[in-house]
């Protein structure tokens, strides 16, 4: 194990007694907010960052017609934040590398009292600095707290260990779904077994089992976020990513499958999987399909108060299609479908620039 992954459980920047025991909400709990990050320039400029921030704004727009919506936006940007983002957002001046809230920012937690909390992963640019600028982004989930920390008292903890957001997926109930490729992978946590990864996990989240999934070896960039594989809607059944052929990547998504399939969560029930098929590449742009990051995945969607934010790639069949299964699986949301093209040739997607903050009410 590393030196980081031996620090105590409770390692803190400030108080993290829980009234109970801690837990992540669901997704489908309540939110006080959506967190969104309005980048610098230092990953990303020119054309492509401004592409990338048309795509911020249409998901900003649509998300604020349902919840509050809060942006750490990088200081240098602010006036043109104002601009492209919606006039009920809260800006907040925050330094910020990229846009991948859900990885930068923190995972926020509720305690049995309804108490929230803030708990930093420890971001190490998805175990590539040299890659990535990430100066900024490792100081973003802690920064976030103390935005919060203004006006309502919130604990802010750092976990121990190295994840991101977009490694975890919970159903509320004390499952856990996470990928080995990600979580127990070197360049994040060396020699972390899975025992000591899972005593992490059920101090935090409040979880009791723990579902793990091969992940990815070809993902370049995450190595296999869970969030591009699968995403609870509700305890006991999911929406997962499918694919046909023999490519490798097809192979990988059905080994994924496969272990969801044979998995029992923590009530001990099989899960219900729903399929959310990749588009057809030979129906995309050449621009889209050629791109080796380009990551069309349906299941990487947001949950805002009582809507579904998903996204759309160009196949107008496989669109469709995917847009029908979801509002078949949350019935009582509204579903908007945006277009999404530069994030997603960036390797992600609307989950991965969204964090939600829960309300501390009873679901």
């Amino acid at each position: 194990m590393t030196a980081l992954s031996r620090k105590p459980l409770a390692t803190s920047t400030s108080a993290t007694n829980a009234i109970g025991h801690w837990h992540m909400p669901p997704e489908w709990h309540p939110h006080a907010a959506c967190w969104m990050a309005w980048p610098g320039n230092t990953v990303i400029d020119g054309t492509k960052r401004r592409q990338v921030l048309d795509d911020l704004a249409r998901i900003a727009h649509a998300i604020a017609l349902f919840e509050p919506l809060r942006v750490a936006v990088d200081p240098e940007h602010l006036d043109e934040a104002h601009r492209a983002l919606p006039a009920n957002a809260t800006l907040h001046p925050i330094p910020v590398n990229d846009h991948w809230m859900r990885d930068t920012g923190p995972t926020f937690l509720l305690d049995d009292a309804l108490t929230p909390h803030a708990l930093c992963w420890n971001f190490n640019g998805w175990g590539k600095p040299a890659l990535q600028a990430i100066d900024a982004d490792v100081h973003v989930a802690a920064r976030v707290a103390r935005a919060i920390a203004v006006d309502t008292p919130i604990g802010c903890s750092h976990a121990a260990l190295v994840a991101e957001g977009g490694s975890l997926l919970v159903d509320g109930e004390g499952t856990l779904i996470a990928t080995e490729t990600s979580i127990l992978n070197e360049n994040r946590n060396p020699g972390l077994t899975r025992r000591e990864a899972e005593a992490v996990f059920r101090h935090w989240l409040g979880v009791t089992q723990i579902v793990w999934l091969p992940g990815s070896t070809l993902d370049a960039i995450t190595d296999g976020h869970v969030d591009g594989i699968a995403s609870f809607v509700r305890p006991g059944a999911l929406l997962a990513t499918g694919a046909d052929g023999d490519h490798e990547w097809a192979r990988e998504a059905r080994e994924n499958l496969r272990a969801l399939l044979l998995a029992r969560d923590a009530k001990g029930r099989h899960f219900d999987i729903g399929l959310l098929r990749a588009p057809d590449f030979d129906a995309l742009p050449a621009v889209l399909a050629d791109d080796p990051d380009f990551a069309p995945e349906y299941v990487n969607f947001y949950l805002p108060n009582g809507a579904v934010v998903m996204a759309s790639f160009g196949d107008a069949t496989a669109d469709a299609h995917a847009r029908a299964v979801v509002q078949q699986a949350f019935p009582a949301r509204r579903i908007v479908q945006l277009p999404l093209c530069a994030i997603a040739k960036r390797g992600g997607g609307i989950h991965c620039c969204t964090q939600q903050q829960p309300a501390c009410v009873l679901p």
